[in-house]
């Protein structure tokens, strides 16, 4: 959905409204802003990445939170040839990680603060990473803009700007009514992500017994 559908919608569950127009575009982007500050967050705002780092770590402009506080070094920048297996490096408190100091080498924990994040041991070399986080989605501009939003998790940006237009407008009956939808779409929506999660974890278990199958076939024809 654009923008402009999601307002038209909008408008025809208040009554048809049509001097509330500016009001409801600012509060389907203001709700968007909500929702990117109150995990769960969704499936659909989950990102892999790819980077190189040294000794400064810089957090993506769209960041909100890592996915699973794992970070994977692959193998040093320069090289050409991977690590086999990947190195993981654990997310962790400062007051729980040793600080090692005066050591450079392959860090074995990250903290971040702020903007940034920073490895311990201090990294030694330029290395290249991958992770996973959740992102802020770009934003609903013109009229006719669509996002992530608009098009996988429309109904509970919806109904999350209904709500807060309805409490605007003093219209109880119609706050009650986007609050019960808002609540059944956070439902579902942390539904749909858990149940993805989960397909994709016995993909993974899948894969694994599939590979310890064919080392005991292997392993049976010699």
């Amino acid at each position: 959905m654009t923008l402009d559908d999601m307002k038209i919608l909008l408008a025809g569950r208040l009554g048809q409204r049509s001097d509330i127009d500016n009001m409801i575009y600012s509060e389907i982007r203001a709700a968007q802003r909500v929702l990117e500050k109150t995990p769960p967050y969704p499936w659909f705002l989950e990102r892999g990445l790819q980077l190189e780092w040294d000794h400064e770590a810089a957090l993506p402009d769209d960041f909100i939170e890592m996915f699973d506080d794992i970070i994977y070094l692959i193998k040093a920048t320069a090289d050409t040839e991977y690590l086999n297996p990947s190195v993981r490096v654990y997310g962790s408190h400062l007051e729980y990680v040793e600080i090692y100091p005066g050591v450079k080498g392959l860090p074995k924990n990250f903290i971040i603060f702020e903007n940034g994040i920073f490895f311990y041991p201090v990294l030694d070399r330029s290395y290249t990473f991958v992770f996973r986080y959740y992102r802020r989605d770009a934003v609903l501009t013109g009229p006719a803009s669509e996002n992530l939003w608009s098009t996988k998790g429309e109904d509970l940006l919806i109904a999350e700007a209904g709500w807060h237009v309805a409490r605007n407008i003093r219209d109880n009956a119609a706050a009650t009514m986007f609050g019960q939808d808002r609540a059944e779409a956070r439902r579902r929506m942390a539904q749909e992500t858990t149940s993805r999660l989960e397909s994709r974890r016995r993909a993974v278990i899948a894969a694994g017994e599939d590979a310890m199958l064919s080392i005991h076939t292997e392993a049976g024809r010699q």
